[in-house]
């Protein structure tokens, strides 16, 4: 069984070249072809020996994933369904922004962290992703793109907690930001995170230079309790601590994210208590409205949104209502694998 190209580091690749052809360029060649070209076949790589293209062909796989089904949304938001190796699957979502594209990544097989929001929560995690899974990701849409500038944002908040697998994170993000690799700025790229404290503390401490986002969807330890399990851990009080804590560059902010329930989380006194929550952080929010899953939750109007926004930004926070995108499509995470599993198992 061949090994999956992008499990290789960098000097790894480097002594499997060598084996096979001494020529210290060798790496740089095949570095651009793929992680700039988007090569999915060393067949492509015609300023190589055709042998030597044949015997990296014969020990590296450059197609981990299998794209089980695509959809894109009159907005144009595209989500793939991928499957790995073993048969598990997972999600991405290339997002349209003016003139560029985000890429939504996924990190984990599933999701074992149970936010009630959440439609990946339904499945349970069922592994985490190496970083060569991780980073097949982002090659599949560059492919999609045909270019790699066309892709300018990268986000981990698809399926999983991405502070769960810090290993395979650091390691892919070790290769986006290297110029040999992705070549993306660090503040291009967002680790999203539910409130896994420990990541979030070592995340800091690698110093990367991300930008770090916080699912937060609640002021009060109460209702953060109810809908997502992870503050029984690590209640608000030591959230904001490591929040705090983390190292920020110059206009550097902290994401925090609101999905706004019905009933749940978007009263006045909710927006009231997130302003005393963040005050001396730099921060933004993002409003969301809740993306309807299979959950018995719904969205509140736009009057509720707009208030909730309104009350943030008279405190002085920097606040954004977020349009949901490719609802039409179920581009929630977890939608089209909770309905492919749903499939598999029936």
């Amino acid at each position: 069984m061949k090994d999956n190209f992008f499990d290789k580091t960098f000097e790894e690749l480097s002594g499997i070249l060598s084996d096979f052809d001494p020529k210290p360029f060798r790496l740089d060649q095949v570095l651009r072809w793929v992680y700039v070209k988007g090569a999915d076949d060393f067949s492509r790589m015609t300023n190589m020996p055709k042998e030597l293209r044949g015997q990296l062909s014969d020990v590296l796989d450059l197609t981990p994933l299998r794209l089980l089904e695509e959809v894109e949304s009159p907005d144009g938001t595209l989500k793939s369904l991928f499957q790995m190796t073993d048969g598990e699957l997972i999600e991405s979502v290339i997002i349209p922004e003016d003139g560029h594209k985000t890429l939504c990544a996924s990190t984990q097989a599933g999701c074992g962290m149970g936010c009630s929001f959440c439609e990946t929560a339904t499945i349970g995690l069922k592994r985490n992703l190496s970083r060569g899974e991780i980073l097949a990701q982002i090659v599949c849409a560059v492919r999609r793109l045909g270019n790699r500038l066309a892709l300018r944002n990268l986000v981990f908040m698809g399926m999983g907690e991405p502070l769960l697998n810090m290993d395979a994170l650091i390691g892919a993000l070790e290769v986006i930001i290297d110029a040999r690799g992705f070549d993306f700025s660090p503040r291009r790229i967002t680790v999203s995170t539910c409130g896994w404290v420990p990541g979030i503390d070592r995340l800091g401490r690698e110093n990367l230079g991300v930008n770090l986002a916080i699912s937060l969807n609640a002021g009060d330890d109460e209702t953060r309790n109810r809908i997502m399990p992870v503050n029984r851990k690590y209640p608000l009080k030591r959230l904001m601590k490591s929040i705090r804590g983390y190292p920020l560059h110059p206009r550097q902010r902290i994401t925090f994210e609101y999905v706004l329930i019905d009933g749940v989380n978007d009263r006045i006194e909710d927006a009231r208590r997130i302003v005393k929550l963040l005050r001396g952080i730099p921060a933004k929010v993002n409003v969301i409205a809740y993306n309807r899953t299979s959950a018995a939750w719904s969205r509140p109007d736009d009057r509720v949104m707009n208030r909730f926004q309104e009350i943030l930004m008279s405190a002085g926070l920097l606040a954004t209502v977020r349009k949901s995108r490719g609802g039409e499509i179920g581009a929630a995470c977890g939608q089209l694998g909770a309905r492919a599993a749903g499939g598999m198992n029936a």
